[in-house]
């Protein structure tokens, strides 16, 4: 389970063994990318946000970095906010104030603000292929060391609506 393609090395078995090692350190490579990406894009709009609009982002909450996306000052959000009877959300704390320069700049720093959240579900999905890589790998195992000795091992993976993937496991002694 710690390295994919370490049993079936050891069975003898080196184009499956390659196979699992080889997708795995491709995947490893999508975490470490998607987690690079990730960083390198939030440094982005953050230096982004405090050039073109002025704002103080040190400190700040991921909720303001959206209302900044979505608003072209924070004038404008409060108005919105008080419009909808939001008073709650509401900045009363100057340190909390931002204006861009342009609509234009704003939808520039929203793409990247999206862009580092595109780059984060990437890294978070090649941790669930870590996983399903070492599950295959640990079943490749099982199936080849039990299929001299009777034992029928099946495996399965079955899409769920909306919850993913299930996997199925079956054996049988003949």
């Amino acid at each position: 389970l710690i390295l994919p393609g370490w049993g079936e090395l050891n069975m003898k078995k080196t184009k499956s063994a390659k196979i699992l090692m080889t997708s795995d350190i491709s995947i490893m490579v999508t975490y470490l990318l998607g987690k690079s990406f990730n960083g390198w894009y939030v440094d982005q709009y953050t230096a982004y946000g405090a050039l073109y609009a002025d704002a103080d982002m040190g400190g700040k909450d991921y909720s303001f970095i959206v209302n900044m996306s979505n608003y072209d000052s924070m004038s404008e959000y409060d108005q919105d906010m008080s419009n909808q009877k939001n008073f709650d959300d509401i900045y009363n704390n100057p340190d909390y104030n931002w204006q861009w320069d342009s609509t234009k700049k704003r939808l520039k720093f929203n793409d990247m603000r999206e862009s580092s959240l595109i780059a984060e579900k990437f890294a978070e999905f090649a941790v669930a292929g870590l996983i399903i890589n070492r599950v295959a790998s640990a079943i490749d195992v099982l199936y080849l060391k039990n299929s001299k000795s009777g034992i029928d091992l099946n495996a399965s993976l079955i899409p769920q609506k909306n919850d993913g993937v299930s996997l199925n496991i079956s054996f049988s002694i003949k």
